[in-house]
């Protein structure tokens, strides 16, 4: 586990207003932290200098744009040394269909997202992955068939206790 960094109130407002609308003015952005447009922008550019900020993406509807299928795999390695799993989590990342991956805990080893064109296209990735990796025990597939939550991102008021801090 990582060591967290601990923010203020304000910052908390100021990742707030950017998980809803990362493309925000810095006036915006300043109106929804409570602060004057200079503090807020030397806030904003700290939290980016830190990596708490790690970038800024556009959300695609990519079902206007094609047809594609999502599918979630459940991987089981052989051998769970540092090589081994290495050697996995560096085919997942050439891999550009996968779009994310999990070491987890529990019956599995990791979960992959992946996203094709179709169930054929995923069944020779599959293939191909299993030919390139034979440290690939099992892998169980699981098609989504609809989302039901789309990621919002996560409920830093829920999870964060900010620190007291003077005002800028």
């Amino acid at each position: 586990m990582r060591k967290s960094q601990k923010i203020d109130r304000i910052d908390l407002k100021i990742l707030a207003a950017l998980q809803e609308q990362g493309r925000m003015s810095n006036l915006e952005l300043a109106a929804k932290a409570g602060l004057s447009a200079s503090p807020c922008h030397s806030r904003h550019r700290a939290l980016e200098r830190s990596k708490v900020i790690q970038g800024y993406r556009a959300d695609i509807d990519l079902g206007k744009l094609t047809e594609h299928v999502e599918i979630l795999s459940f991987v089981t390695l052989h051998k769970h040394g540092r090589t081994q799993q290495g050697a996995f989590e560096r085919l997942i990342e050439r891999t550009p269909q996968a779009i994310a991956c999990y070491q987890i805990s529990g019956n599995f080893d990791y979960i992959v997202h992946f996203v094709c064109r179709s169930v054929g296209d995923y069944v020779e990735l599959h293939h191909r992955l299993i030919e390139d990796e034979p440290n690939i025990a099992s892998v169980t597939t699981n098609v989504i068939m609809a989302e039901t939550k789309k990621f919002a991102g996560y409920p830093l008021k829920e999870l964060i206790e900010p620190v007291e801090r003077q005002k800028d």
